[in-house]
């Protein structure tokens, strides 16, 4: 490279010289200024071109901006093939011109090819020399500007005759801008110098004999190696000063750097190292004393032993194994250990981490670190002191294992994205763990965070091996379909779960289903569980809903909501439920002995024919038991069971949701059982015609049973859907002013001997009896005359 920027300056030089003759020699050729400013251009693009070395995109552009310099040259040739055929200039003249035109386009060439060869081998970026060379190129561009003005001054006094000729005067300035990109190529050649053999630093010598090859050591063809240990104070500064010149050590260059307490070692400028890096210390004090601050890439291993950080925020690429030696306090010297890991960028091309070069890859143990940063490489890491770890792997098919007891730790694992292995972390107290990302885990996932902590698991879909979390108390999966789970959370929300929980979750306070699409037994929670709430999965047909709730005994069970699509919702036994709220679609509801219920909020619906591609057998509301109870409103519809008993302070039902009876087929039958509640109506018995006295049909008033009678009336006397009816209530006046009585025992009183036997004629003035009058309202008839 630098032999190629020195031909190039000889080249430009030429090129110069050939100018003045032809300022001299050629007189008048107008065209020629024209050409010449446009290969003051190409130059131009050359030094842009160069600005960014040497980086493989720049080499490129480099090579395309010469080929237009070529092409350029190639003009002027012809420009002056016509000026010859003209006679503007000898042809003596022009032919000479043109074989030295000639010879320069194959220099050219040639140079340029070499060039290219070497800058892709060198194949490093440098970050320092595209700095100097930003500066040297803006100062051009001023350069440029002020040749502009004088060119455009020149040609002005060439129209109208009052100067010296302007194309001559035009080259000179052309040659003032070809002397400036002179300077750019050298500038460039000094930025982009290379020492060919190693530079060893450990003696005063030493230091003097590359204090004299400071111009060379932009690049170090070959090893580096450092130690100041018996490099006197007075060389001290200049050891920094050589340093301070190496941006990349290429070939199978290494990188060696030993140093003792109180060593400043600059290597600030170096940007890439061929080989390996080693860095070793006695002693560290505060912190790193060796400056690799804008290191990117190592080409082979790197190790990194002494006392302190290991932290670099600019190394991404490393070509062997990352070594980062695990130091102990030992007072006399390593006075602080290994006080932290902080590489969040390292990628490992094809070595493995090791944290003392021996042990298995990527089991780390780092006792003393307050942090622990990777990008990767790590299957197990015990960090007994460590606040705060982050990895930055995107799956751990190897499986990892996090040890970090400090209190409050928080392990960020939130670049994971799957779990092909097994994943263990363990934190102190209080801990937080992250896997926000993380969206399968094949094996299984483990995270212990004391007596506390948090977890995020945002993102998990699918757990195989299903989760077991001890220590946080409220959990949250809004994506986990499947997996089993297990906790000791007080607080658990799962909104998409589509299995039965398992019984694992014995410490649930709180708990939120969604989804669910099997049967939820709440009796697994039942020494804790005080409230749920469950949401069955969307269907689209009747067979395939098999969400279901079922509890007997959660003993301190106060508030349940339900909705979604659930099949069924039995509720037995719950002594200290206080509130029920349902909505979506429930088929069959059951409330059975909940002791301190008062009223519920029904909302629910039945799955309709025509929203489902396959309908149900009908909908199911039981209640009954629940002595506190004082209101009912329904919500469903399509009947097969209505059943409401043993509520003894039921005094309000509002079953006017039920609009629709069930449809003529197979086996279609409703069922309507009311009794022992707190039911009130009023009752008057029937009066047979007399001559002097018209007739009277029975009337049973009921503001709860009227609003039956038009769907009661929907069904047929005979045949599907059949109505089976046994209702009673329970205090009843007789025409407003006697006791209470029960419906049934008014109408038994009636039938045989209130009135005479056949008075019953109703509106269509036909004679009927009473069904099962001990059984309350039993036949269609009978509703005939409920107001």
């Amino acid at each position: 490279f630098a032999s190629s920027c020195n031909k190039y300056a000889d080249d430009f030089k030429q090129l110069n010289t050939k100018l003045d003759a032809l300022a001299t020699q050629v007189a008048g050729v107008t065209t020629l200024s024209a050409d010449i400013t446009s290969l003051k251009a190409s130059v131009a693009s050359l030094a842009t071109a160069i600005s960014g070395l040497p980086t493989t995109a720049s080499i490129t552009s480099l090579s395309t901006s010469l080929a237009g310099i070529t092409t350029k040259i190639d003009g002027i040739t012809t420009t002056l093939n016509g000026v010859a055929t003209v006679g503007s200039a000898t042809k003596g003249v022009v032919d000479g011109l043109k074989t030295d035109l000639a010879g320069l386009i194959s220099k050219i060439t040639l140079d340029n090819a070499a060039m290219k060869t070497q800058l892709t081998n060198l194949g490093t970026s440098n970050d320092a020399q595209t700095v100097q060379l930003t500066k040297a190129l803006a100062d051009n561009v001023t350069l440029l500007a002020a040749i502009t003005t004088l060119q455009t001054s020149l040609n002005g006094l060439a129209v109208t005759g009052s100067g010296p000729d302007a194309t001559a005067v035009t080259i000179q300035g052309l040659q003032l801008l070809l002397n400036a990109q002179k300077l750019q190529l050298e500038q460039i050649l000094l930025n982009t110098s290379m020492y060919n053999g190693d530079v060893t630093l450990t003696t005063d010598a030493e230091v003097t004999f590359y204090m004299g090859k400071l111009g060379q050591l932009g690049i170090v063809n070959g090893n580096v190696y450092i130690d100041k240990t018996n490099i006197t104070s007075a060389q001290l500064a200049n050891v920094a000063v050589v340093t301070n010149k190496i941006t990349a050590v290429i070939g199978t260059g290494n990188v060696t750097v030993i140093f003792k307490q109180g060593d400043a070692i600059n290597l600030s400028k170096l940007v890439s190292i061929k080989g390996a890096l080693t860095v070793t210390g006695s002693a560290k004090g505060a912190g790193a004393d060796v400056d690799l601050s804008t290191l990117d890439n190592v080409g082979s291993t790197v190790t990194l032993s002494y006392d302190g950080p290991y932290a670099s925020s600019t190394l991404k690429k490393v070509g062997g194994d990352l070594i980062l030696v695990n130091k102990a306090v030992v007072a006399a010297t390593t006075p602080l250990g290994t006080t932290k890991i902080d590489l969040p960028n390292v990628v490992l091309a094809s070595g493995k981490m090791v944290d003392d070069g021996v042990v298995s890859a990527g089991v780390l143990v780092y006792p003393l670190a307050s942090d622990v940063i990777l990008s990767g490489g790590v299957t197990s890491l015990t960090a007994a002191t460590a606040l705060n770890i982050k990895l930055g792997s995107t799956d751990y098919a190897s499986g990892l294992g996090i040890s970090a007891p400090t209190a409050a730790a928080v392990v960020d694992l939130s670049a994971a994205t799957a779990a092909t292995g097994a994943i263990s972390v363990a934190t102190g107290n209080g801990g937080t763990v992250k896997f926000a990302n993380l969206a399968t885990a094949a094996v299984g996932v483990v995270v212990n965070t004391g007596t506390s902590g948090t977890v995020d698991f945002s993102k998990l879909g699918t757990a195989v091996g299903g989760v077991s979390l001890t220590g946080p108390a409220t959990i949250t999966f809004p994506l986990l379909v499947s997996g089993a789970l297990t906790s000791d959370a007080t607080t658990v929300t799962l909104a998409k779960h589509e299995w039965a929980i398992p019984a694992t979750l014995s410490k649930v306070v709180t708990l939120t289903l969604g989804n669910v699409n099997a049967s939820v037994n709440l009796d697994t929670w039942n020494a804790n569980l005080v409230t749920a709430s469950i949401s069955g999965k969307a269907q689209t047909t009747w067979a395939a809903t098999t969400g279901a709730v079922a509890a007997t005994s959660s003993a301190k069970l106060t508030t349940l909501t339900l909705g979604g699509n659930l099949a069924s919702a039995s509720l037995v036994g719950l002594t200290k439920l206080v509130s029920l709220t349902t909505s979506g679609n429930v088929n069959s509801l059951t409330v059975d002995g909940a002791s301190l219920l008062v009223s519920m909020a029904l909302g629910h619906t039945y799955y309709q024919p025509g929203n489902i591609a396959y309908g149900g057998p009908g909908s199911d509301l039981v209640i009954k038991n629940n002595p506190l109870l004082t209101a009912l409103k329904s919500s469903g519809d399509y009947p097969a069971s209505i059943v409401i008993t043993g509520n003894a302070t039921l005094a309000s039902v509002d079953l006017s949701s039920y609009q629709t009876k069930l449809l003529s087929a197979t086996g279609a039958n409703t069922t309507i059982t009311i009794n022992t509640n707190a039911l009130v109506g009023d009752y008057t018995n029937a009066v047979a015609i007399t001559p002097t006295t018209p007739y009277a049909e029975t009337v049973i008033k009921s503001a709860d049973l009227a609003k039956l009678k038009t769907f009661i009336a929907s069904y047929p006397a005979t045949g599907v859907p059949t109505l089976t009816m046994a209702i009673n209530i329970d205090k009843v006046t007789l025409g407003g002013v006697a006791g209470n009585a029960l419906l049934s025992a008014r109408m038994v009183t009636d039938a045989t001997g209130a009135s005479p036997a056949g008075a019953h004629n109703l509106a269509s003035g036909g004679a009927f009896a009473f069904g099962t009058p001990a059984s309350g309202i039993t036949i269609q008839k009978e509703f005939t005359i409920v107001q």
